[in-house]
């Protein structure tokens, strides 16, 4: 499950990187960057989607902190 999140979220990355949208006021990189999040779980009755998004989120702010332009799982 988290391996074929991963591999989407590569093929994501790739594809806005061949692209080279210009992004002239970035203080990262003079093009379009993306970070994600990612997380995976066994669904169950118990789990929020809040959690689920929290969790993503939580991977999404680790992404940023590391430098951008990347992805994090949680």
């Amino acid at each position: 499950m988290l391996a074929g999140a991963i591999k989407v979220a590569q093929s994501i990355q790739q594809v806005i990187h061949d692209q080279a949208i210009p992004h002239v006021q970035s203080d990262v990189k003079d093009i379009v960057t993306l970070s994600l999040g990612i997380t995976c779980v066994i669904p169950t009755c118990d789990i929020k989607p809040n959690t689920l998004i929290a969790s993503a989120d939580k991977a999404l702010y680790n992404a940023k902190q590391k430098g951008r332009d990347r992805y994090c799982t949680h």
